[in-house]
């Protein structure tokens, strides 16, 4: 019998918190706790005691490519993540990307990143034209954002007019070192921007945590439906 791969984020802050909702359920690793003990994530695939699992430690941005080329069969993975996949692959902007090959509602949120949500946030003095902006869609805002099909899929919802500035990290300086108006960024204490002088103009999401499930594999996997039951029923 195979075994059922399972992308879990490598990063330590949600590996271990990911993998506590499979050994719940009875997947239990021992090399993939003393792994996770001993912080070194050198190695990246560990078999479930029982032998029917086999973990592999991803970059959590790869999990959604991971599940939906059947590299693995599911994973854990976050709103920001494989959103961004789903509509960079819409768009055609990686013609290599399918988009459409995994599911992300057959459980409930997993909850590991509460309390981290999508904002728009800006300088205070900046404030009023964004606010113009929402009731003008003729007015056009800058915004600066890691995610940017998303925060462009966010505006386009609000009719406003934006021109997206993709970026790769440090957002907060923008709004005061570069011509942008606003930012479209994961905020969690808010501790960053508030360090930078910015202030938060409105909530945008909430960023859940979710089990991607490849569609081949609940098409082919006898292994895979009984499996997230057992998950199903230590979630709720």
């Amino acid at each position: 019998m195979r075994k059922i791969e399972v992308a879990l984020p490598k990063g330590q802050r949600l590996l271990e918190k990911a993998y506590n909702i499979f050994r719940q359920a009875g997947y239990i690793s021992t090399e993939l706790e003393q792994e996770i003990n001993e912080k070194s994530h050198k190695q990246l695939e560990f078999s479930s005691d029982c032998g029917r699992v086999a973990f592999l430690l991803v970059r959590i941005a790869d999990i959604p490519q991971y599940i939906d080329k059947n590299w693995a069969d599911m994973g854990v993975s976050a709103f920001d993540c494989y959103r961004e996949y789903e509509l960079s692959s819409v768009s055609g902007i990686n013609r290599s990307m399918r988009g459409d090959n995994f599911v992300s509602d057959l459980l409930p949120s997993l909850n590991l990143c509460s309390g981290s949500r999508f904002c728009v946030a800006g300088l205070p003095e900046r404030q009023s034209f964004y606010e113009k902006c929402k009731r003008d869609h003729e007015k056009i805002i800058t915004v600066a954002a890691q995610h940017p099909h998303i925060a462009a899929k966010y505006f386009d919802s609000k009719g406003m007019a934006t021109d997206i500035v993709s970026i790769t990290g440090s957002s907060e300086i923008m709004p005061k070192h570069a011509d942008v108006d606003a930012i479209f960024d994961i905020v969690e204490s808010g501790r960053a921007l508030a360090e930078n002088g910015l202030i938060i103009y409105e909530e945008a999401m909430t960023i859940q945590t979710k089990l991607l499930v490849s569609r081949a594999a609940l098409k082919y996997d006898p292994q895979i439906l009984p499996m997230i039951e057992e998950l199903r029923s230590e979630l709720t």
